[in-house]
């Protein structure tokens, strides 16, 4: 009785999905209805923030709307949606720990840098700084475009897959490589 159940549900959702992709946005209302609950359930869940979490719920849905014509009916439309939730919500995390080493960074003192900001160490950071753009520079396109995105403007792996139009699978593939391949040039670098 209970898979009856789920394949009806599944069957309605493509009904939906189908409406929504024929210019019927109003049909996407019901979908968000059927799963709020569920996505605000794991956006909390992953930010331990109710505030977050329902920003984040909001984003997941605008996301998944802009993504519905890429929806492959292999997986049912919730296992996509979590999918979506859950890369947003670790996209998040991503940039809380960036935006917290910054802040950390921007905090410290002037007598803190003077400390450890040696010339001779300004000197090495800007030669790394320096041989590091020259790495990227070498990279071949699509990986100098992805590095870039990722590591000098500090996109997320969804920012990325959004501006460069590619699959966010794709994206992860592209930085992994790039980083072997900076790895192997680098001499202890990266």
């Amino acid at each position: 009785m209970y898979g009856e159940t789920e394949e009806a549900s599944g069957l309605e959702d493509l009904e939906y999905i189908r409406a929504v992709i024929a210019g019927h946005r109003e049909s996407y209302a019901e979908l968000v209805l059927r799963y709020q609950s569920m996505v605000y359930r794991v956006c909390l869940k992953m930010t331990d923030d109710r505030f977050s979490a329902e920003d984040l719920a909001q984003e997941v849905f605008i996301q998944a709307y802009q993504a519905l014509p890429s929806y492959r009916e292999q997986s049912s439309f919730s296992t996509w949606l979590y999918q979506i939730t859950v890369r947003k919500c670790l996209d998040w995390r991503r940039a809380r720990v960036r935006d917290r080493l910054h802040r950390s960074d921007a905090n410290l003192t002037e007598q803190d840098t003077v400390t450890w900001q040696t010339p001779e160490h300004e000197l090495l950071d800007k030669e790394r700084n320096e041989k590091l753009h020259r790495m990227i520079e070498e990279l071949q396109e699509p990986y100098r475009t992805v590095v870039r995105l990722y590591y000098l403007h500090h996109c997320s792996y969804q920012d990325i897959a959004n501006r460069t139009r590619l699959p966010i699978k794709t994206v992860e593939s592209q930085l992994y490589r790039a980083r072997r391949m900076m790895r192997e040039r680098g001499e202890g670098l990266l």
